[in-house]
């Protein structure tokens, strides 16, 4: 008897680290710790960009990418528009989807606007356009937005390598050991399969290498 209970604790063990890896690498927070990353290693942006104007900019990044698409979730759901946070079905992420790609294409004519380096607002149109690609191809197939998000951040850390010739080639491996866990997670909660979890990384992968290199 014991044998045959051992399995299942082993499983939700696996389950709740899934769901914590989900959380915590939310394709929300990407242009976060995207900004992070830049900002707070070794790098000549992160030299000659004060550290006034490196909270500011991480801190819009944060209220346009994340916080304010979670509270139009929450109240979605407190409103009873969407059964749950995970938004299952394809005709409940239509509206959180929408209202994101207007926050994020906001954030970047914000940053268009304004007197900020050139990789900044390529990393967040590229976002944008990811998701509004996620959000369309979502009518039909659910990909994963997940490794959309953690596909973006690693293609652009590419690009980034590419196009400033900075020296983040352990931060490329660190990402990229990251995408294989996010991609555990969510096969792990049975939110995708393979396929999904597959194009989802390439497709937000693509997206911001080709805009790092030809924008």
């Amino acid at each position: 008897m014991e044998s045959e209970v051992q399995p299942v604790v082993k499983k939700s063990g696996e389950e709740k680290l899934a769901k914590f890896i989900s959380y915590i690498l939310h394709p929300l927070l990407m242009p976060t710790y995207g900004f992070s990353i830049i900002f707070f290693t070794r790098n000549y942006i992160s030299t000659f960009t004060p550290p006034r104007i490196k909270f500011i900019i991480i801190g819009i990044t944060f209220l346009f990418t994340f916080l304010l698409p979670t509270i139009n979730a929450l109240i979605l759901l407190r409103i009873g528009r969407i059964r749950s946070l995970e938004m299952e079905t394809a005709s409940e992420r239509v509206i959180p989807y929408g209202s994101t790609v207007l926050y994020y294409f906001a954030l970047f004519y914000l940053f268009f606007n304004a007197d900020f380096p050139s990789i900044f607002k390529i990393l967040i149109l590229g976002a944008a356009i990811s998701i509004l690609l996620t959000m369309l191809i979502n009518y039909k197939w659910k990909i994963s937005a997940h490794t959309i998000g953690i596909g973006g951040i690693t293609g652009a850390s590419l690009g980034i390598i590419y196009r400033l010739q900075l020296d983040m080639n352990l931060i490329l491996m660190i990402l990229l050991f990251v995408s294989g866990v996010v991609g555990y997670a969510r096969l792990k909660m049975n939110s995708h399969s393979p396929a999904q979890i597959y194009s989802g990384f390439l497709l937000g992968f693509s997206i911001e290498l080709l805009l790092m290199i030809f924008y």
